[in-house]
């Protein structure tokens, strides 16, 4: 019995260590595997045809009260990510073009800071994306200085790779501006934000 037991012991070790044993086998492999991220890309241009990260967009000179003008812009993504909103905050400054004219030195005694942007008001303000427009009316009657500051969402949505969006503002010079308006710029800083 004892002879029966250690014989059988020495099958099943044989058996375990594969003496003796015939099996098939197989190995796979997958070799190369990665993550990439894509490529979130937003420009600016002043026609549509030539995009830019950063671009001047208008420079308007000489207005007198009364004069209406139109910023058109376009905002393009470039990447390869589809982009779901744009905006846009507007940062404005007013400074005066150097000496004060004579009729602006009569009623205005700030000789460094400008009172143009309070002055130019928002006529018209639509963003149009392939064939539909929008008319972002809450902002029409402000002043570029009320809207210093503020963020305005421009676009939501699903904007794809190659797609843009049109912008144009009508602003003009209010008629009733005064001579403290003479001579004086509003600089305006457009930042535009695009998020996933």
């Amino acid at each position: 019995m004892k002879r029966v037991y250690i014989v059988a012991m020495a099958v099943v070790a044989m058996l375990l260590l594969g003496v003796g044993s015939a099996y098939f086998s197989d190995v796979a492999k997958s070799n190369g595997n990665s993550f990439s991220s894509g490529e979130f890309d937003v420009a600016v241009s002043k026609d549509g045809h030539r995009f830019y990260d950063d671009y001047k967009l208008f420079s308007f000179d000489g207005m007198k009260p009364g004069d209406e003008r139109i910023v058109r812009f376009y905002v393009k993504n470039r990447g390869d990510v589809p982009v779901s909103k744009i905006s846009m905050r507007l940062n404005v400054a007013d400074r005066e073009d150097g000496k004060l004219s004579k009729a602006e030195a009569l009623v205005d005694n700030t000789t460094e800071v400008g009172e143009l942007s309070p002055n130019l008001v928002i006529t018209s303000f639509n963003v149009t994306v392939g064939n539909v427009t929008r008319t972002l009316s809450e902002y029409i009657g402000k002043s570029l200085k009320d809207l210093n500051g503020t963020d305005i969402e421009l676009f939501s949505g699903r904007l794809e790779q190659n797609e843009k969006i049109e912008v144009t503002m009508g602003i003009k010079f209010r008629e009733d501006a005064g001579n403290e308006c003479q001579t004086d710029i509003a600089d305006v800083n457009m930042t535009l934000y695009a998020t996933q």
